[in-house]
Formats: C-alpha cells, sequence, structure tokens
C-alpha cells in the first residue's frame, strides 16, 4: 500500500468515497435532508478547498493504481499542540484490510515529526465501527457534544491520542 499526500488528481475519488461513505455510515444518524442534499460537486468543491489551504493536509492510500480512501488533518482548534485527524475514509471494498489503520497512523507519524502532542477526532455516537477502530488504537473519551451538520444536531465524541503513539 502506498499513502501519500494528495493531490488535485485524487479529487473526484476523495469526492466520491466522501460522499458514499457519508450516506451509508450516516443513514439514521443524521437527517436524511442532509445525507440526501450531499452531492459530488458539493463534495469536490469541500475537498479542494481542503487541498488548496496550507495549514491542511490530506494523504491518499492506493494499492498501485486503485483508490483504496483517504485521512484528513489540521491543527486542532480547540486544543493547544493537538493535531486534529477531520477526516477518514475508506472505500467499502478495502474495508477490514488495514487500510484505515495505515491512514491514521500516517496522520500520527506527521503529527509527531511536527511536534504535536496529540492527535484528535470527532465522531457521531452511534458510528460504532470508528469509535472501535479508534479506541483499538488508543485513543481516549475526552468530552462529549452536539454538532452541526449543515443545520442537524448530532450527538458527538471528541476522542484523543495522548501522547501521539500509535
Amino acid at each position: 500500500m502506498d499513502i501519500r499526500f494528495a493531490d488535485e488528481k485524487d479529487l473526484d475519488q476523495i469526492a466520491n468515497v466522501y460522499i458514499k461513505n457519508h450516506r451509508s455510515t450516516y443513514k439514521g444518524l443524521l437527517s436524511d435532508e442532509y445525507l440526501c442534499g450531499l452531492t459530488f460537486d458539493y463534495g469536490r468543491n469541500k475537498w479542494e478547498a481542503y487541498l488548496r489551504d496550507e495549514s491542511k493536509k490530506i494523504w491518499a492510500a492506493y494499492e498501485e493504481t486503485l483508490f483504496l480512501g483517504f485521512a484528513a488533518g489540521m491543527e486542532d482548534a480547540e486544543l493547544d499542540r493537538t493535531w486534529y485527524l477531520d477526516s477518514l475514509h475508506v472505500t467499502e471494498d478495502a474495508r477490514g484490510k488495514g487500510v484505515g489503520t495505515a491512514l491514521i497512523r500516517t496522520v500520527g507519524q506527521y503529527a509527531r515529526e511536527h511536534h504535536y502532542n496529540r492527535m484528535s477526532i470527532c465522531i457521531v455516537k452511534g458510528n460504532e465501527a470508528a469509535g472501535g477502530l479508534y479506541r483499538r488504537l488508543g485513543a481516549r473519551h475526552f468530552k462529549d457534544f452536539e454538532d452541526l451538520f449543515a443545520g442537524t444536531v448530532s450527538h458527538s465524541e471528541k476522542l484523543l491520542w495522548e501522547p501521539v503513539v500509535l
């Protein structure tokens, strides 16, 4: 598996997996109105803007030419010296094959190399698959909070890896 910083060539695949995963993962957790409003153009514009922001990073995972998934991150706005794992999405066919773990470890390595003391991630409560993975990799509960997704309130949880050891 090859994991590298994403570029413009990756945006269509990033947008596709982002929209597809949101619609399947958050069905029943977020409103149908929000999920149905997610379009390819929305996803592409979101990740294109993210890619252009030098303070944010996106990593793409491939097996030869097959896109497997991506992770994105930036400094945590709430916690000092903390890198925030903003998004992690793996294609359906690549799930259960270590892609998510490899992406998280890559992001963690980046955080350590750039002198961040810890790494955080926020999850929608009820997303047990993601929460289980993060906890197996050493993340611990930091706080519960309410989040907004285009006006849709979600019950969410913030987890921390402290120190960043993955």
